[in-house]
This record gives structure tokens, C-alpha cells and sequence, in this order.
């Protein structure tokens, strides 16, 4: 059973996932936005955000800046003291942001925009279908900056004046390409049903496919793998390159009366040679990254949202279902 080595409050009845900044831990929620360092008892900043929808997103540090946001509403606080410096309002509906030190780029129904992070302004739009919304996160290459806005295309832009590069029209086969990831010059992407694609960031042609067997979820990259989680029952570790099968782990066997692991909702974590999954049984499995196997599996003693964040071998950081904020350790 993991112990839990300190607690902090959020202010917040609902957190967002959280996020690390080094070794710090950045958190938001319906109400407030927090800068914890996991040594002291108390934050090193707490503040009301006053995000009209609350911060659905989780913040992401930019240089000396905190984006924070949701549906309707995007800022900036300063990192150091939690200082608001800039919100900008949705025209339509804001989605998911990809932040760089400079420039966030976010989706406002079916534009993209690139907001200059000292100011707030808008620098570029790209629009794309109208009547789509941008939900999903564009990803960043180099200067390419690509996204998907569920009109069935995936556009490149180039990432400084939002010109187009290349754009990949698959609409028979996807509307939404609900999370991209890039590994070297491969833009790994997951459709909103349960394709997985390689595709070259250079041109965009398609690589490689691979069929999860279901709605994928969890899908994360690092290094050359890809790793997934299928509702059909198994962790996947795909090589980026290929788009071959690495290896699978099974979390539940369907033929035995779905014994198993619960659904993963929370998104697949790396850290060092382990990759963890918190499930929504409230069981931690870690798994060795090379092989697949469960090198650990721990029970948790709270009821959390389904966001982990390891910060060393043996230590995380979650939130629970009231706010809190816990460092554990197992």
C-alpha cells in the first residue's frame, strides 16, 4: 500500500490533470490554479483564475509564464508569484493548447490561432472547415505545426506565420485525429476510432497503420515507442519507426468474465526504464518498458482522478476526487 507523505488543498472542487514543472507540480481546476513544490508544506502560489468554464485544460508552464484554460477562456500567470497577465475569450470554443515559451497555439472552432505568449494578441490564424471545431491539440516539429480540426484533414502549417505546408485528406477514414505525437520525423497520430498512423512530418504521407481492435486511448510517446491502451484489453508498445508491435501486456481477459484490470482514463506516463497506468479500479500498475511486464501493481487508498505523475522511482503525485492534491510514496 502506498503512504501518503503529504497533502495539499487545491480550492477546487474538480483538478484538471496535473502537470510537472521539473520537479514542481502545477494544478487547476473549476476554480483555482497552484504552484506546488513538493518539499514544502504549503504552495508556493494558490490563486483564484477566475476562467468563466474553469480550467478543463491542464496548465502548461512557458518560460516565466503558467497557461491556464478552458472551453471559453485562455491566460497567463506569472510563474514566479501567480500573477495574471493576460485572458483571452473564446470567439467559438477553445480547445486543447500546445504551448512553446513563445507561442501557444490554440484551437477557437475551426481556426487555429497563435497567441503571442507576452501579450496575449492574436499573431496568425488558419482556418480550416467551417463548422468544425478545433478540439484536439495541434504538435509541434521543428517549425511544422500540424492539426487536425475534424473536418477529415490533417494540415502542416509553418509554425511562425501559420502558412500551409501540406495537408492529408483522409476524411473516408477519420473525422477527428483526437491526439498527435511526434517521434523524430514521424507524426504518430490517433484517430477517433481505433487507427493508429505514422505519418511523415516532412510530406505527410501515411507510413504505417496499426489497428487497435478498438477506441484507442491513452496514447503516449516517448522515445521511439508508442504505447496505447485498447478497450479490447491490452497495452500496446508500438515501434515509431514501423509500426510494429513491440510488445502487449493483456489488462483484462474478456474470455474469463472481464477479470482484470479497470478502463484506463488516465493518460499512460513515462519515466525512466517504467510505464505506469493508473486505472479506474485505483490500481497503479508499472510495467517495465523493454519486456511489457507488471513489475508493480498498487492499490491506491483514495478515490482519484485519473491523472499520475511520477516523480521518481517510487513516488508520485496524484489528485483525489475532492481536490486534494497527495504525495505518495510506495
Amino acid at each position: 500500500m502506498p503512504m501518503m507523505v503529504r497533502r495539499w488543498g487545491s480550492g477546487n472542487a474538480r483538478l484538471a490533470p496535473l502537470t510537472a514543472h521539473g520537479q514542481e507540480v502545477l494544478y487547476a481546476g473549476d476554480s483555482h490554479l497552484g504552484r506546488i513544490d513538493p518539499a514544502r508544506l504549503e504552495p508556493v502560489w494558490h490563486v483564484a483564475h477566475g476562467l468563466p468554464s474553469g480550467a478543463v485544460f491542464r496548465p502548461r508552464a512557458a518560460g516565466p509564464l503558467v497557461l491556464c484554460g478552458g472551453l471559453g477562456e485562455i491566460g497567463a500567470w506569472d510563474l514566479a508569484d501567480g500573477e495574471r497577465r493576460w485572458r483571452h475569450t473564446a470567439q467559438v470554443q477553445l480547445g486543447v493548447p500546445w504551448v512553446t515559451p513563445e507561442l501557444t497555439y490554440v484551437g477557437d472552432g475551426h481556426e487555429l490561432l497563435a497567441v503571442d505568449n507576452a501579450s496575449g494578441q492574436v499573431r496568425w490564424r488558419h482556418a480550416g472547415t467551417p463548422d468544425t471545431i478545433t478540439a484536439y491539440a495541434p504538435v509541434l516539429s521543428g517549425q511544422t505545426l500540424m492539426y487536425a480540426p475534424g473536418n477529415g484533414v490533417l494540415y502542416a502549417l509553418d509554425a511562425s506565420r501559420g502558412q500551409l505546408k501540406w495537408k492529408l485528406d483522409r476524411s473516408p477514414e477519420w473525422q477527428y485525429l483526437r491526439q498527435l505525437h511526434v517521434s523524430g520525423e514521424v507524426l504518430v497520430a490517433g484517430s477517433y476510432k481505433e487507427m493508429l498512423y505514422g505519418i511523415s512530418v516532412s510530406d505527410g504521407r501515411v507510413l504505417w497503420t496499426f489497428n487497435a481492435g478498438n477506441f484507442i486511448n491513452s496514447h503516449h510517446v516517448a522515445g521511439d515507442a508508442a504505447y496505447l491502451w485498447s478497450p479490447t484489453g491490452w497495452v500496446y508498445a508500438i515501434h515509431t519507426r514501423s509500426g510494429q508491435v513491440r510488445w502487449r501486456h493483456r489488462t483484462t481477459d474478456y474470455r474469463s468474465n472481464g477479470t482484470g484490470w479497470g478502463p484506463l482514463m488516465a493518460e499512460l506516463v513515462t519515466r525512466g526504464g517504467h510505464l505506469y497506468a493508473l486505472d479506474m479500479k485505483q490500481v497503479l500498475h508499472v510495467l517495465d518498458r523493454e519486456t511489457g511486464d507488471e513489475v508493480r501493481r498498487i492499490p491506491m487508498q483514495h478515490r482519484l482522478r485519473p491523472t499520475i505523475l511520477p516523480l521518481a522511482e517510487r513516488e508520485a503525485v496524484v489528485a483525489t476526487d475532492e481536490g486534494e492534491v497527495l504525495l505518495v510514496r510506495w
